[in-house]
Formats: structure tokens, C-alpha cells, sequence
């Protein structure tokens, strides 16, 4: 089966080990990925991917925590998926404090939020709200969306990658094995502060609402 080569680009915590295991199982040797940061699955460093066979590259931008990213290619495919920002910061805090220890602190904590809530703007921002329209038009795809109805999101993006039709019947079977589902509970979070976060919230000025996306309350 041909794969339409994509990049995949996610802001951290937005669904993307859910949808590279599926589809790694539904499109099997077919499927060649690359993970800048992962040797195991290429790891060039190169965005795009230098490996010609390549058929989906997973990149987070990093590069826009301090400059203007990586560069948005007109001819290249995107698949975009992105999240409300509280939770994801808060589920991408849980990962970065195993190797901090200095951020294991309330103080820690909220200057990781302040300077990630930064990253997310600038995120949605260039790859959501201002992308190219002289570009090929990428699939969206939030996390919220995902969690809401799997077995659409799912479809949409194995229709996305590949040039055949697509086997419901196997998205619905992977589905089984690898369920899509809330992980986290924000209540249970150590730093756990409506008013906080609510303060984060504001900062993405009115991205949230041209997003439609829910706020750290409604989000589940």
C-alpha cells in the first residue's frame, strides 16, 4: 500500500503516540517513520526527513521556544495535532521533571507553565491559526476531538496518509487493542490551581475561543 509522505507535527501531549502505533500496525513495513530525536525510527535531525523512503516525520517544532522554528514547506504534507494548553503542559511537566529536579517545586512548576504557555501560543499561532493558505492544506486534528470520537479521527487520518481506500474494519479491531482515552487527571495533579490556571488561559489571548476549545474546566 502507497503512503502519501507526511510530516507529522504535534505540539508535546497531543495524541501522537495513539495515532503513529496504529498506524505503524495498519500500514505495517509500509510504514517508514522518523523521530528526529529517536534512533531507533531514523533520527537524522534533518526536518524534513533526508531519508527518501520516508513516509511520516513526526517533528515538534522545539525550535520555536526560542526562534522562528522550523520552515513550513508549501509542497509537504502536514498533519497538525494540538491541545487545550493547561493539560497538555501539565502532562508534558510530568515527563521533563524526571530529569529536573529542580522543577519539582511549585516554583519549578509554574515558570515551566509560563514559559511553555509561550511555545504554545507561538505553536498554534504559526501552525493553526496563520498557516500558509499558499500551502497544501493540512489535516487538523486536537486532542480533544480524538478523545471525542476515535474511530472519526482515526479514519480521517489513515485516509490523510494513504491512496486506497480505507479498512474500517482494522482502524476499528486497532482501536480495540490500542484504546484511545483520557490518561490524566488534573484534579490528581500535585500543583493543582484554578486560579493559575486560569492565568495561563488568559495569556492565549483569544486562541482558545477561535480554536473551540474547551478551558482546563471543561476539558474532562
Amino acid at each position: 500500500m502507497k503512503i502519501r509522505p507526511t510530516q507529522g507535527v504535534s505540539y508535546p501531549r497531543s495524541g501522537h503516540a495513539a495515532v503513529f502505533h496504529i498506524a505503524k500496525d495498519y500500514f505495517g513495513d509500509a510504514f517508514i517513520y522518523c523521530d528526529t530525536d529517536e534512533k531507533e525510527f531514523c533520527g537524522c535531525g534533518s526536518v524534513p526527513c533526508v531519508n527518501p523512503d520516508r513516509t511520516f516525520a513526526k517533528n515538534h517544532d522545539f525550535g520555536l521556544r526560542r526562534f522562528s522554528g522550523v520552515r513550513i514547506i508549501p509542497s509537504e504534507h502536514y498533519f497538525i495535532q494540538y491541545r487545550s494548553p493547561v493539560r497538555s503542559i501539565v502532562s508534558n511537566f510530568y515527563l521533563h521533571r524526571e530529569g529536573y529536579l529542580q522543577r519539582d517545586s511549585r516554583r519549578g512548576w509554574e515558570k515551566f507553565a509560563r514559559k511553555e504557555l509561550k511555545f504554545w501560543n507561538r505553536f498554534i499561532d504559526k501552525w493553526v491559526l496563520n498557516f500558509p493558505s499558499s500551502a497544501n492544506a493540512p489535516l487538523y486534528c486536537s486532542y480533544e476531538s480524538l478523545l471525542a470520537d476515535p474511530l472519526a479521527r482515526v479514519r480521517e487520518f489513515i485516509a490523510f496518509l494513504s491512496d486506497g481506500p480505507v479498512d474500517d474494519e482494522t482502524i476499528v479491531r486497532l482501536l480495540k487493542r490500542i484504546p484511545i482515552a483520557a490518561r490524566d487527571n488534573l484534579a490528581e495533579f500535585e500543583f493543582f490551581d484554578p486560579t493559575f490556571f486560569r492565568e495561563l488561559e488568559d495569556a492565549t489571548g483569544e486562541r482558545l475561543l477561535r480554536l473551540n476549545l474547551p478551558s482546563f474546566t471543561q476539558a474532562g
